[in-house]
């Protein structure tokens, strides 16, 4: 890694909460395919079980940053960006696999004006054969479904999951990056590329990169539903119409965390966000939907 002082091409950002030993194993994988003036940044976000630990010593060009109390990925996400220096910024997971040469191609897709973010193909580790191609949702309870492969060049796919992303720097900054009124997890990678479609910047996928990421079968902290149908509802409130918005909360409200939920929202700023978005945004959401062919159903 260059110890000079030129700002790096490109910057890893690493959200980790009590990732074990497969948060150096990441590191250890991005380091293999990083450019040699790239560096990374791993926010660790209070963990207890030591991991972040064993990178504070001989891992040249990584920097650990540590809030003084948990912030959630969404937050970490947004910290570690602000103190990255890359022309790149790079989101990812604690807990993937990158391949050897995955830098170039994401950069390359990234290099044309109207492209706002890529993404590489999303493999489960230990099933190389569950593999997404970015993601939509596939019902109007914004249900997550991974979509297929549909060519061999880098195509425009709806959204692409923040556990490995690739955004200019200046891109990020100037729409906004992850919204901080989301709520530690969830939805923050769809209200991106919903985000960036609508200022009228293309969500890529670039499908001869194959990430593994590491499906885990339970967290390793406590997930809060009402944060996550949260985050949902915030998501419709500022991006989508009214019947859609409609459809949405129809099909949340049964859930017993709604009234927590939206009692949260209601504190929020969603309602002056929503009014900033429509002034500034290029397409609506049915232009949006009516592009990848989602139904709303």
């Amino acid at each position: 890694m260059s110890s000079g002082c030129a700002s790096p091409s490109v910057s890893v950002v690493v959200a980790s909460h009590n990732e074990g030993a497969r948060l150096r194993e990441t590191v250890h994988s991005l380091l293999a395919g990083l450019p040699a003036d790239g560096e990374i940044v791993v926010v660790d976000d209070v963990s207890t079980d030591g991991s972040a630990e064993r990178l504070t010593s001989g891992y040249g060009g990584v920097t650990v940053l540590r809030p003084p109390a948990r912030v959630g990925a969404i937050e970490a996400r947004n910290l570690g960006a602000r103190a990255a220096r890359g022309a790149v910024l790079v989101f990812s997971d604690a807990h993937i696999e990158a391949p050897l040469g995955w830098v170039r191609p994401l950069l390359a897709a990234l290099a044309q004006p109207h492209v706002g973010a890529v993404g590489p193909a999303i493999s489960a580790i230990g099933r190389p054969a569950s593999v997404g191609y970015g993601f939509r949702w596939r019902d109007a309870a914004m249900t997550v479904e991974w979509l297929g492969r549909q060519a061999e060049e880098p195509y425009p796919v709806p959204m692409l999951g923040a556990g490995f992303l690739a955004i200019r720097r200046d891109t990020f900054f100037a729409t906004g990056g992850f919204d901080a009124g989301l709520l530690l997890w969830g939805c923050e990678d769809a209200e991106l590329c919903l985000r960036l479609w609508t200022l009228g910047l293309e969500c890529i996928v670039v499908p001869t990169v194959d990430v593994g990421h590491f499906f885990r079968p339970a967290h390793p902290y406590r997930i809060h539903w009402d944060v996550v149908l949260h985050n949902m509802l915030r998501v419709g409130v500022v991006h989508f119409g009214t019947d859609r918005l409609r459809r949405l909360v129809e099909r949340l409200t049964p859930n017993r965390s709604f009234p927590t939920a939206f009692a949260r929202l209601a504190s929020g700023d969603a309602w002056d966000r929503r009014r900033a978005m429509r002034a500034a945004r290029r397409f609506d959401d049915e232009w949006f939907f009516t592009r990848f062919c989602m139904t709303a159903h």
